[in-house]
């Protein structure tokens, strides 16, 4: 999508905007061919390597899209709110860019901006799968969407709560199967999750409709490494994600977290913990929310139950 005249459009909410943005980015990486993206090197490179979801053990092209192999990406990132010399009211309402140049014209405003280089991947999910899962599990995905609406929020967590409703499971399946991969790439290649980030694409809107996550690194000297991308080679890949999902059977505090009814902030995470599936508060864009283990595992009815291990 090449079109952004809509987006200044002032009936248009922050939040569709934002779903907007995504769409295009996911769009771009789903849809074009590595021709067509790797216009400029030094800011984005990519490689489809989808092919490399099977091995002689373990086939996931059912699941996935697309995989893309991110072995170079600009990542810059502004500071909306600084202040200099003094530190700024937190309650004042007039917050906004500062004049840090020589200059007197009074228009020169300027944010803090850093720019850092890392790599990453791409996941796509199949949207026929997805599709699929909620037509031969109705019953367990309506039991499970039940324990969502029945969260008790206040004003407070009313915003967290209502969005968790609104994407509902597809958004605990893709955020839990991001922060599993996160984890075992600890284990695989050595990034702490501190190091890592994710982007999470997941929209149920039918103009809008993608389910998919980017992880990649953003942090210093760490994302010019190429362990990321090395996980992208031949059996590498597919061995990471069986790991991940293996990995992610084990939690030290079943049956409790297994059995859970809702745990961490606002009681929106319901079989997820730190044992097994929260990552670091940096690393994660939504708060270390929306999280379930069940969805993805689950021997009878997860996503991935013809994978996992028994």
């Amino acid at each position: 999508i090449d079109d952004l005249e809509n987006l200044d459009e002032p009936e248009i909410s922050d939040s569709e905007k934002e779903i907007q943005f995504r769409y295009q980015e996911f769009e771009i990486l789903t849809k074009k061919s590595d021709s067509e993206i790797n216009i400029d090197t030094d800011f984005l490179k990519v490689k489809n390597v989808t092919e490399c979801l099977k091995n002689e053990d373990v086939d996931f092209t059912d699941y996935f899209d697309r995989i893309m192999r991110i072995d170079n990406m600009k990542i810059t990132t502004a500071q909306l709110d600084f202040s200099r010399v003094e530190p700024a009211d937190a309650d004042a309402e007039d917050m906004e860019p500062k004049n840090i140049f020589r200059s007197n014209l009074e228009d020169v405003k300027a944010y803090p901006v850093v720019e850092n280089y890392g790599e990453g991947i791409f996941f796509s999910f199949n949207p026929t799968k997805i599709a699929e899962f909620l037509d031969h599990e109705t019953n367990f995905l309506s039991e499970w969407s039940d324990k969502l609406d029945e969260i008790n929020y206040d004003n407070f967590s009313r915003t967290a709560v209502e969005f968790g409703k609104h994407q509902n499971w597809p958004l605990y399946l893709i955020h839990t199967f991001s922060h599993l991969v996160m984890r075992e790439l600890e284990f695989r290649c050595g990034y702490p999750t501190a190091s890592l980030s994710e982007r999470i694409y997941v929209s149920n809107e039918k103009k809008y409709k993608m389910y998919g996550c980017l992880i990649y690194t953003s942090e210093g000297a760490e994302g010019s490494m190429g362990g990321l991308i090395a996980q992208t080679k031949s059996n590498n890949l597919t061995n990471l994600i069986s790991s991940a999902l293996k990995r992610a059977t084990i939690c030290n505090s079943d049956p409790l977290c297994w059995e859970s009814e809702g745990q961490g902030l606002f009681d929106l995470n319901f079989a997820s913990c730190f044992s097994c599936s929260l990552v670091s508060e940096t690393s994660c864009e939504l708060r270390n929310i929306y999280l379930d283990r069940k969805l993805i595992i689950d021997e009878d009815h997860g996503y991935f139950k013809k994978i996992t291990p028994k």
